[in-house]
């Protein structure tokens, strides 16, 4: 009994001198789906650990029904339980834990539609929201004492209700407030009704390669519109009625059909009123290099293709425009080439390119290529590249030819926010163009091809919603294709009046290939490649 006693004091002491220098593994909680009702949009970024809902203007914010909420992992503990009524008015945080803590934030927007408007009105009303103040303009001639209030929104739709309502509202050679009330809210919006003696003007002339943005205000219940002609040309070319967007007193339209580098003349009316005549020139229409790859050569590397020739007679050929993840793909051998020019598949001239995607050894790599240059390899784990090439038109959309052949997934590492793709799936290949004024000192990337992305970083990934994207369009398909088919992307602009420095196209035969997500059956085959102005 002695020595049992002994023993156990021994093997306490024993354990007690133990330490456990084992590290608990690194494992970084996501939130991956959120569902709330009276959402419009929801986006979650995992790189700043952030949900952003779009609410719907009639939600009332104070009091949100987060319905449920899905992590990447099981084991994800949450400080607290957010599912259930949650006022979004401020931002909340939430601590989510697997063996680190980690905060997330979620915070809501609610835009809403605002506008007021007045008979005989010239313009469009100025709303200022953050101050509740709403400003209509009428020609100097309007009796102030006797308006007549068009309309008025200044809440949510359907729920607002206004004190004094809009029908009452007549006098405002004083300014006028209103109470404006929803859900358990009330606003004192401010109203002004002021006179102006401009009755028409041009706001803005945006000519691009063949057509021309034009924008003017005038008086809202006059006959408004546009003329426009070539410069030197006699006859007047009138654009009215439907061919307008009519705000308030505000028209704008687009006049397609121009002329490249051709020189017009314009201006706008408002009942008898007319601007003084405007001058513009369109743009050029200028094609990218090697949009049919049929230039290619060895210059890189003899392992594979590069998509220029040096010994080229044509001086555009002779540097790069087009680059690949061959460097990449091929440091194993020249066999692991995932794009390359196709002399047995093609719709025009010699050539076309063929884009195939395949396991290297460790990892999968995509076929690809894109406009720009591929940069280094980092080790085994990934590679980066710089995307985008000096080019300041703005083409109106991409064409091309295309063919695709897929698979299952069978090779997945992960997917984007929001993107429910899961392991056998199909595949999905991906042509997107981008115009943007990307600077490489924010995008890190070089003065000709701004934008880097590391495949080892995920906040480097191309953002078509990035501040300096000023156009963009993409093609994406899951269907493999009956052979060639002719796909036209068209290129939505944020912007008629911001000029791009760059271009970026991108094709990619796996859509997924930054994450190492993608099928080893699939290959994509692109030619005759237009952008149309």
């Amino acid at each position: 009994m002695k020595r049992f006693i002994i023993c156990m004091l021994f093997a306490a002491l024993c354990g007690g001198c133990i330490k456990n220098d084992i590290p608990l593994p690194v494992i970084v909680p996501r939130i991956t789906a959120i569902e709330i009702t009276g959402a419009s949009a929801v986006n979650i970024d995992s790189e700043k650990s952030t949900v952003t809902v779009t609410l719907d203007e009639t939600t009332d914010i104070h009091n949100v029904e987060i319905k449920s909420i899905t992590f990447s992992d099981e084991r994800t503990r949450s400080s607290w339980d957010i599912t259930g009524a949650q006022d979004l008015s401020k931002p909340i945080a939430v601590t989510l834990s697997i063996y680190q803590d980690y905060v997330w934030t979620i915070r809501a927007e609610q835009p809403v539609e605002r506008y007021f408007t007045v008979n005989g009105q010239v313009g469009s009303s100025h709303i200022d929201a953050a101050n509740r103040r709403a400003v209509a303009y009428v020609n100097t001639s309007t009796d102030l004492g006797n308006v007549t209030v068009t309309s008025l929104k200044l809440g949510p739709r359907e729920i607002t209700t206004y004190t004094p309502e809009a029908s009452q509202l007549h006098d405002f050679n004083e300014t006028v407030e209103v109470t404006v009330a929803y859900h358990d809210i009330k606003e004192v919006w401010t109203l002004y009704v002021e006179q102006t003696e401009t009755l028409v003007e041009m706001l803005s002339v945006d000519a691009w390669t063949a057509v021309v943005w034009l924008k003017a205000s005038g008086v809202a219940d006059r006959s408004n519109g546009f003329r426009y002609r070539a410069q030197g040309a006699t006859e007047w070319i009138d654009v009215s009625g439907d061919a307008l967007t009519v705000d308030g007193g505000t028209f704008s339209t687009c006049i397609e059909g121009l002329q490249p580098l051709t020189a017009y003349e314009c201006c706008a009316y408002s009942g008898d009123d007319t601007t003084e005549v405007t001058t513009f020139t369109t743009e050029a229409a200028m094609q990218m290099p090697n949009t049919g790859f049929e230039t290619f050569s060895n210059a890189e590397s003899s392992r594979y293709s590069s998509f220029y020739d040096p010994a080229s007679a044509v001086a555009e050929l002779q540097t790069k425009w087009w680059d690949s993840g061959n460097k990449g793909s091929t440091t194993v051998g020249p066999s692991y080439a995932i794009t390359m020019p196709d002399a047995s598949d093609k719709m025009e001239g010699a050539y076309s390119v063929k884009m195939q995607s395949q396991y290297v050894i460790i990892k999968f790599a995509a076929g690809n290529i894109f406009v720009g240059e591929f940069d280094r390899i980092i080790g085994t784990s990934g590679g980066v590249v710089n995307f985008g090439r000096p080019f300041t038109l703005r083409p109106r959309k991409l064409s091309l030819w295309l063919k695709y052949q897929n698979g299952p997934i069978d090779r997945f590492n992960g997917a984007p926010d929001n993107d429910p793709v899961k392991e056998g799936d199909m595949d999905r290949c991906q042509v997107f163009v981008a115009l943007g004024d990307w600077d490489y000192h924010i995008y890190g990337g070089t003065p000709d091809c701004p934008v880097q992305v590391n495949t080892n970083d995920r906040s480097t990934f191309f953002k078509p919603d990035s501040d300096a994207v000023i156009g963009y369009g993409a093609y994406v398909s899951d269907k493999a294709t009956d052979g060639w088919i002719k796909v036209e992307i068209p290129i939505e602009y944020r912007s008629t009046s911001r000029k791009p420095t760059h271009i970026i196209v991108s094709c990619a035969s796996s859509m997924l290939g930054d994450y190492f997500t993608g099928s080893t059956q699939s290959t994509l085959w692109v030619d005759g490649m237009q952008l149309e102005y």
